[in-house]
C-alpha cells in the first residue's frame, strides 16, 4: 500500500467533524471535513497494488484506519462512504427488475462469489445503478463504521445537466470516463492505464464512438493531474478545450498549500452532492 496524500486535521474539539470514504479497485480515499462553511480539516490518499485479494484489501485498509487515530468512527458526527468499484453498470428504470441484478452483473463482468451485490437510484435521475463490493471489504466498513452510510460515486456523479461535457477523473493507475452530450448521459466507464497514451487512446476512443469532436467538447479534468505533467501535455494535443475540476467556496486548513484543488475535487463534490 503506497500513501499518496497524507494530511491530518487540527485537534479542535470544537468543530463536529464528518468522514467520506471513497473505495475503489485500487484507490482508497478520506476526507475528513466540518460543515457551515465547508471545509477540508483532512485529506488521506491510498493505493494498493492491482488485483489485490479481497481480504489483503481490508487486512490494510483495517491496518491503515487503526494506525490513524484521526479515524476513529467515535470522532465523526457521520460518516458516508462511496464505492467506486468498476463492477458497476446503470440500468434505465423501466428495465430494472430486482431479482436480474446479479444476472446482469454476471454477464458483464467475471462472476465473483466473494461479492456482494448491491443496487439503488442514481440521484435526480430514472436510472438504477448495480455494483458489488468485495463481502471482505463490505463487512470491514460494516465493522469499523457501522452507523455509516453507503452508495456509490457513480450514483451521485451522473446527474442532469445541458452541457455537451467529457470528465475524467485520474487515478494512480485507472481513470473513469462520464460523458454528456447535449445534457444527455453517455457512458460511465473505467479504464486502465499505464502511459499517458493509453489515457489518451481511451479519450479519444470514447469521443469516436459518441460521435463527439476532440478539438471542440469540453474535457475536465480532475484527480492525480498536473499541468506540468507529461499526461497533460499528451492530452492537450487532442483536447483544446481542458480545464480542471473546479472547487469553488470551499476553505481549508493548513497543509493544503500547494496542492491544486481539483487532486480532490470528486471527493468534495461527493460530499456536496450527499448534502
Amino acid at each position: 500500500m503506497k500513501i499518496a496524500f497524507k494530511i491530518e486535521p487540527s485537534a479542535d474539539n470544537n468543530v463536529a467533524l464528518h468522514l467520506l470514504m471513497e473505495v475503489g479497485d485500487e484507490d482508497i480515499s478520506f476526507i475528513i471535513f466540518s460543515k457551515s462553511p465547508f471545509r477540508i480539516e483532512g485529506l488521506y490518499s491510498l493505493s494498493l497494488d492491482k488485483n489485490t485479494f479481497s481480504t489483503t484489501y481490508s487486512n490494510e485498509v483495517e491496518k491503515f484506519i487503526e494506525e490513524m487515530g484521526s479515524l476513529s468512527s467515535t470522532a465523526f458526527s457521520s460518516t458516508t462512504i462511496f464505492y467506486n468499484f468498476s463492477t458497476s453498470t446503470l440500468v434505465p428504470l423501466a428495465y430494472f427488475k430486482e431479482e436480474l441484478k446479479e444476472d446482469i452483473l454476471s454477464q458483464l463482468f467475471v462472476p465473483d462469489k466473494m461479492r456482494s451485490t448491491f443496487e439503488e437510484s442514481c440521484k435526480d435521475s430514472d436510472i438504477k445503478n448495480i455494483y458489488s463490493v468485495p463481502t471482505a471489504v463490505h463487512n470491514l466498513l460494516l465493522q469499523k463504521f457501522p452507523t455509516a452510510k453507503f452508495a456509490h460515486s457513480t450514483s451521485y456523479q451522473v446527474d442532469k445537466n445541458n452541457e455537451s461535457v467529457l470528465h475524467c477523473i485520474i487515478y494512480n493507475a485507472s481513470i473513469k470516463i462520464i460523458l454528456f452530450k447535449e445534457g444527455q448521459l453517455q457512458i460511465v466507464q473505467y479504464f486502465d492505464y499505464t502511459t499517458p497514451a493509453d489515457v489518451c487512446y481511451h479519450l479519444l476512443n470514447i469521443a469516436e464512438r459518441f460521435e463527439v469532436t476532440p478539438s471542440s467538447i469540453q474535457l475536465t479534468l480532475s484527480g492525480m493531474i498536473d499541468v506540468d505533467s507529461t499526461l497533460y501535455q499528451e492530452i492537450y494535443k487532442y483536447f483544446l478545450h481542458v480545464n480542471f475540476a473546479a472547487t469553488l467556496d470551499v476553505k481549508v486548513t493548513e497543509g493544503f498549500e500547494g496542492l491544486p484543488s481539483h487532486f480532490y475535487h470528486h471527493l468534495t463534490a461527493l460530499a456536496n452532492a450527499d448534502n
